[in-house]
């Protein structure tokens, strides 16, 4: 049903665990909003659905094993199948200098428990 793939970084005990999920929806959008003074803001936000799939692991659970769609820990997410592996000499700052879409996790709803087209849909900027 959907096209893209993304990549995902997991962020457990000092380290980044990468897995790759195909067959997501990524969506580009631009948020304005107007400050009290008159200022308008304007930031990129992403959405991705994420249909339902074997191997995800609820973030407090999460071992580095599997999947998690983490906003508490800051996860990060890369349009595409992003080959970097996140260690101490390559960090998430040179990842986002190198790749142009990449994404930190801020929310994340759980349409898993309906009986028809179950995913998540996640947040980030």
């Amino acid at each position: 049903m959907f096209t893209d793939v993304v990549t995902l970084y997991n962020h457990y005990r000092g380290a980044w665990h990468r897995v790759v999920l195909a067959g997501v929806q990524w969506t580009d959008k631009v948020i304005k909003t107007v400050d009290s003074d008159g200022k308008i803001n304007v930031a990129a936000e992403i959405s991705i659905t994420v249909p339902y799939r074997d191997g995800y692991v609820e973030p407090k659970l999460y071992e580095g094993a599997g999947f998690t769609f983490g906003f508490d820990n800051l996860d990060i997410v890369v349009l595409g199948e992003c080959p970097a592996k996140v260690t101490d000499d390559y960090t998430i700052t040179t990842l986002k200098k190198e790749y142009p879409n990449v994404a930190t996790i801020y929310a994340v709803k759980d349409n898993t428990r309906r009986g028809h087209l179950q995913h998540w849909k996640v947040s980030a900027k």
